[in-house]
């Protein structure tokens, strides 16, 4: 039978053993604990940059195109030769005064170098057929004065015409010193009449 060796009686030798243990056992701790930092913890790779959300295009609404300033229209001139005259006719611009439902216009345009008088006479709801018809002058309103210019027939609305001034005629004219009147048979001395001004 084999010998069995008893340790226990050779107490040096266990303690000489158990010397030997723990020194190696400290051994390896410190082997192992040598290639570790105590003092910084562990580094951790950063994490992984996760590509950021770019918030798709918004579609533009049509915008209306401003509409082009028209350019401002050129000031209407009038020729300085040029001069133009209007009047109503009335049966109460009569001296003296007459009843009358007609009424009447008178727009006419005067060159003033050349003494050229056109006209555009009107009138209507008279007491009868016109019999007569002048340009007075001079004379203010409320005066009377003897005729100027005589209106041959027929008598048609609108009656129209054309004719030469003298100096003096254009002179009394331009003053506002004429008149136009229209004779009837019921109002042979005038119908209507009406003072001729020149419009500024």
């Amino acid at each position: 039978m084999p010998a069995h060796l008893n340790l226990s009686r050779f107490p040096s030798f266990m303690t000489a053993c158990r010397g030997v243990g723990a020194g190696a056992l400290a051994a390896v701790v410190l082997a192992g604990c040598s290639s570790v930092s105590l003092d910084e913890p562990p580094r951790r790779p950063p994490p992984m940059p996760y590509p950021q959300q770019v918030p798709a295009p918004q579609p533009v609404p049509p915008q209306a195109m401003p509409a082009p300033v028209p350019a401002p229209a050129p000031p209407v001139t009038r020729e300085p030769q040029l001069a133009a005259f209007s009047t109503r006719l009335d049966g109460r611009n009569e001296v003296p005064p007459v009843y009358s439902m007609g009424t009447g216009t008178l727009d006419a345009v005067l060159d003033r170098e050349s003494g050229l008088f056109r006209f555009r006479l009107t009138f209507s709801n008279l007491s009868g057929p016109v019999t007569a018809a002048h340009f007075h002058g001079p004379a203010d309103v409320g005066g009377n004065a003897p005729p100027v210019v005589t209106l041959n027939g027929p008598y048609n609305v609108p009656y129209e015409g054309r004719l030469t001034l003298t100096p003096a005629q254009r002179a009394d004219l331009l003053a506002g010193r004429w008149y136009v009147n229209i004779h009837t048979e019921r109002n042979p001395a005038g119908e209507l009449r009406g003072q001729i001004i020149e419009r500024r």
